[in-house]
């Protein structure tokens, strides 16, 4: 009777490792390429709570009747395969987007204004946190929109069903925002060497430490994330610092794409610094 216990005991404890040390589900899963993922993908609806970014405040809200003109940019490779916001798996090859306010998942009909080409754009994602700018489509969403090349497009983007239906607003026209191009971005990072001629250099800075080592684990992390971070090193007032920044960029706009990459992985603190080239 007692060697039976002892059996029985010896049977629950591999059990218990067996289930503790399997592989653990994960939440969403890669949607398939050129495809609109539906379904809930193993995660549920959500409007989200208010959330600050960068020092601006965002309040995601329910709109049905969502129609707004705007600037449209895309993203990529820096993101295959990582969680969306919503925890689904980001697939560059798919039609979903990143929005900063509309609930997740939720679908928009996304219209190029400079060719007059329409999708239908999943929303999983929050983003882009780039002033001037109002949805981040997939690779794929800007392929079909024709606007991967110049890296950013004027669009009007309408919420609607998944099968592009949409709900007619009450409002005369769409709402307006960033009237004023940006320049258009260069399909790859553009960065110029310290001693590149001109009159100003960007940088996209993450922190300022007085610890060199605190600056290096910064740069480390960043590195991990696909950011090509650097410590560099400046003495003011007597005082040694160490800042953690990416570039220089040659043009603001490439910074600040940057910048957006950085914030959406999670690097709130980062902020754009401009000095004059000597």
């Amino acid at each position: 009777m007692k060697l039976t216990r002892i059996i029985l005991a010896l049977t629950l404890a591999f059990a218990v490792v067996a289930c503790s040390s399997g592989p653990k589900p994960r939440l969403g899963r890669m949607p398939p390429n050129d495809e609109m993922p539906k379904g809930d993908q193993g995660v549920k609806r959500k409007v989200g709570n208010p959330y600050k970014i960068a020092g601006v405040w965002y309040h995601p809200k329910e709109d049905p009747t969502y129609d707004q003109t705007g600037y449209a940019s895309w993203y990529g490779k820096d993101f295959h395969g990582k969680a969306t916001a919503n925890g689904e798996v980001y697939n560059m090859n798919s039609l979903t987007a990143a929005h900063k306010t509309l609930p997740m998942p939720s679908y928009v009909k996304v219209t190029n204004l400079g060719n007059n080409r329409s999708i239908v754009l999943r929303v999983n994602d929050r983003g882009p946190f780039v002033a001037g700018r109002l949805i981040d489509v997939s690779r794929r969403g800007a392929q079909l929109l024709g606007f991967q090349k110049q890296g950013v497009t004027r669009v009007r983007i309408q919420a609607s069903d998944s099968n592009g239906k949409v709900v007619r607003s009450t409002r005369a026209r769409s709402r307006q925002v960033a009237t004023r191009a940006p320049a258009p971005i260069a399909p790859k990072e553009n960065t110029a060497t310290p001693n590149t001629a001109g009159k100003e250099t960007h940088y996209v800075q993450v922190g300022s430490y007085s610890s060199q080592d605190n600056a290096t684990l910064q740069a480390n992390k960043l590195r991990r994330s696909g950011h090509p971070a650097r410590v560099m090193r400046q003495v003011q007032n007597g005082r040694a610092f160490w800042r953690v920044r990416i570039g220089p960029f040659i043009q603001r706009l490439l910074a600040q794409d940057k910048l957006d990459r950085v914030v959406s992985d999670g690097f709130y603190d980062a902020r754009i610094f401009t000095e004059s080239a000597r």
